[in-house]
């Protein structure tokens, strides 16, 4: 798009320079923008209004931003509340879980530019594992036997633990081969 308007303006350069503006008119311009400000005109206010608008829209935006993280904040807070309310040992359990998942997952992360497929594949598992703690914890609620669903949710994310140390694990072997492949080509 770019070259196609600069080879346009670089062939039609002529016609364009050939329509040079008055040398006067800055100079006009200038005095009715002095005039309109000395007498008050509206280029003040709609520089107000514009400014004033720009601070609504920032305001707004802080106090969505705002709501959306309190509303988050007491969505999780509530969430540990109801499980330490069925166990509180459970409770600390799946805050601990759920904490090295985080940790593990962010390392999962690091190989995603390197390995994108072996990336995919890691993260599609951690999803399906993720999709059935997701469905027991929507199911907590009417369970009839809610201690058993929590054990369940507890042993969903030790296993996702376990996938999680698995998957890091291969990541190390394939790197510590490529870095004897490495140390192998340089040495030739």
């Amino acid at each position: 798009m770019n070259d196609r308007l600069e080879n346009f303006v670089r062939d039609n350069r002529k016609e364009f320079d050939q329509f040079d503006p008055p040398p006067a008119l800055w100079d006009k311009i200038e005095k009715q923008l002095d005039e309109k400000r000395l007498s008050g005109s509206p280029v003040r206010k709609t520089e107000k209004v514009v400014r004033l608008s720009f601070l609504l829209k920032i305001a707004a935006t802080v106090v969505v931003v705002v709501a959306v993280a309190l509303g988050g904040y007491q969505y999780n807070k509530k969430e540990v509340m109801d499980l330490s309310n069925i166990d509180p040992q459970l409770a600390r359990q799946q805050v601990h879980y759920a904490t090295l998942i985080e940790i593990k997952r962010s390392e999962l992360k690091q190989i995603e530019k390197e390995e994108p497929q072996l990336f995919n594949e890691f993260s599609a598992e951690i999803r399906k594992m993720d999709a059935n703690y997701q469905k027991l914890k929507s199911d907590l609620p009417a369970s009839p036997n809610q201690e058993e669903t929590v054990r369940a949710m507890i042993q969903n994310l030790q296993i996702q633990t376990e996938l999680l140390n698995q998957q890091l694990n291969v990541i190390q072997q394939i790197n510590k081969v490529k870095k004897e492949q490495k140390d192998d080509t340089q040495q030739i």
